[in-house]
């Protein structure tokens, strides 16, 4: 092909076809590195590993240290592939700026041995690396198509050990990665790995992806310290736990360490959370402990199946009151099957949404007893009321609920409407009576209208709409509700209004 001509004005600028060329170097000369597109050259890092070692470790028979070939492969790509086979690596450094992809499990990388070396398979910034300022965040990563594999089953747990640690960085995008037999957690969204580091992540995207913890011996799936802008979807988390361990263990857990720890605007969709049964696990944990200011709200879980978890989703809250930041937590559409305790633990959280949601026991009535939705808690002896919590439009089947299927501890403001309550074997909508050690427990502003109360199964004998309950056991308690309704609700003949003989007044008066 001829090569554009050139024409000159009298000024020695160029015009026509190279006015244009001439202007477009000009603009890519002035505007930096920032401007220049990215080669879409492939590096393979076959190509920096041992000609000697290729074939074994296409076999995934090769004992060789991949980390120093990786990595140098990595600091000369903008997209690094990384053919099927098994890579035994320590820590990779990612960099901005960077695809990492394989052919899907195919391509694994696999922690070399049990040593502080392999502490962090992939990470971006550690220690203190990065500042806290998000400008100056690491960012544009891509990782796709790979398998991590952190070998817990051969060298067991250890809390601080992540297949891919994330700090100070913006605009990171995970897919088709499966996180398996993590020791500690799968991917850890953080502020640094040292102690009172501020640091904050932006734009973090999962998308199907699988996190499988493979035998229950390790800490989370997905840990998120510090992220404003995070979406999970269609992911899944299974055979996660840890029996050693009390709290902070699951499928996904938002646990902030500092007033500045910023988690907000997050989505979570799609997503199925299976066998995180190990005791006090749950499928997706929010703390909102650290709330302070505009830095910790505004939640979604969409569409979600929950099977056979220890808690469905679970909270761990301070104390708050109707003035106080709402959380924003928002469960739509999703589905509990045979969750061992509480499907939905609310627990102190403000303006909690729980709406087209299913949950069942199956067989009915099987399990240890558990309520489906909790709100409120007494915890070191301190009130946690919920407040404003909305539960429409679900349907609860078969449930044996230790309280209720909804149990009520302490709430301010909630409307309970157009639920469907089937075969229940216990108490549909439980209050709590008995006193707290800090005479804090509230149970106010109760609607409770357009319900439908249905027996399923002709030999339930035991099911009752309302009832009381004294330490979480049923009783013949007198309870009267100021500011709140109870009405329209349809109640199949057979089912008990209030049970055990008790009495629960809605005065509806102010």
């Amino acid at each position: 092909m001829a090569a554009a001509s050139r024409t000159v004005d009298s000024n020695d600028r160029p015009t026509g076809t190279g006015a244009i060329v001439a202007s477009l170097q000009d603009w890519l000369l002035h505007t930096g590195d920032r401007a220049m597109p990215r080669s879409s050259k492939v590096t393979n890092v076959l190509d920096f590993l041992p000609a000697s070692e290729r074939a074994a470790i296409r076999l995934g028979r090769s004992s060789y240290d991949c980390t120093g070939g990786i990595q140098a492969a990595m600091a000369a790509a903008s997209k690094l592939f990384v053919p099927a086979g098994v890579y035994l690596v320590k820590q990779l450094n990612l960099k901005p700026d960077i695809e990492v992809y394989g052919e899907g499990e195919a391509s694994e990388l696999r922690a070399y041995d049990r040593s502080l070396a392999c502490e962090f398979m992939l990470a971006t910034h550690l220690r203190d690396g990065g500042t806290r300022f998000v400008a100056d965040n690491m960012r544009n990563i891509h990782l796709h198509d790979l398998k991590l594999t952190g070998r817990v089953a051969e060298f067991g747990y250890e809390q601080y050990f992540y297949l891919l640690a994330v700090n100070a960085t913006s605009d990171l995008t995970v897919e088709r990665v499966t996180f398996h037999g993590f020791r500690g957690d799968g991917m850890y969204v953080g502020s640094g790995t040292l102690a009172s580091t501020e640091r904050h992540n932006q734009r973090i995207t999962v998308r199907d992806c699988v996190f499988d913890g493979a035998v229950k011996d390790n800490r989370n799936g997905l840990s998120i310290i510090d992220c404003d802008g995070l979406t999970v979807e269609n992911c899944t988390f299974r055979n996660i736990g840890n029996a050693k361990l009390s709290h902070s263990v699951g499928g996904i857990d938002f646990e902030p360490d500092h007033t500045w720890s910023i988690y907000r605007n997050v989505t979570i969709s799609r997503c199925k959370f299976i066998d995180i049964n190990t005791v006090n696990t749950a499928g997706i944990s929010f703390f909102n402990g650290r709330q302070e200011g505009d830095n910790i709200h505004d939640w979604v879980v969409s569409d979600c199946e929950f099977s056979n978890c220890y808690w469905g989703i679970d909270s761990s809250t301070k104390a708050k009151t109707v003035a106080d930041i709402p959380d924003n937590l928002s469960v739509i559409n999703c589905s509990f099957l045979n969750s061992i305790r509480v499907d939905v633990a609310v627990k102190g959280l403000s303006n909690t949404q729980i709406s087209g949601c299913t949950f069942q026991r199956s067989p009915a009535g099987s399990g240890p007893g558990g309520d489906a939705v909790r709100l409120g808690v007494v915890a070191f002896q301190t009130s946690r009321n919920a407040i404003e919590a909305v539960i429409t439009g679900n349907t609860f089947i078969g449930i044996r609920p230790q309280m209720g299927v909804v149990g009520v501890f302490g709430v301010d403001g909630m409307v309970c409407a157009g639920n469907v309550f089937t075969d229940i074997r216990g108490t549909c909508i439980n209050f709590a009576e008995d006193e707290t050690p800090d005479h804090a427990r509230i149970i106010d502003r109760v609607i409770i209208s357009g319900n439908v109360a249905r027996r399923g199964a002709p030999s339930n004998t035991s099911m009752s709409f309302l009832s009381t309950s004294n330490r979480a056991t049923i009783s013949r308690g007198h309870l009267a509700f100021e500011r709140s309704f109870e009405y329209a609700n349809d109640i199949e003949s057979g089912i008990t209004k209030v049970a055990n003989g008790a009495t629960i007044q809605f005065l509806g008066t102010t």
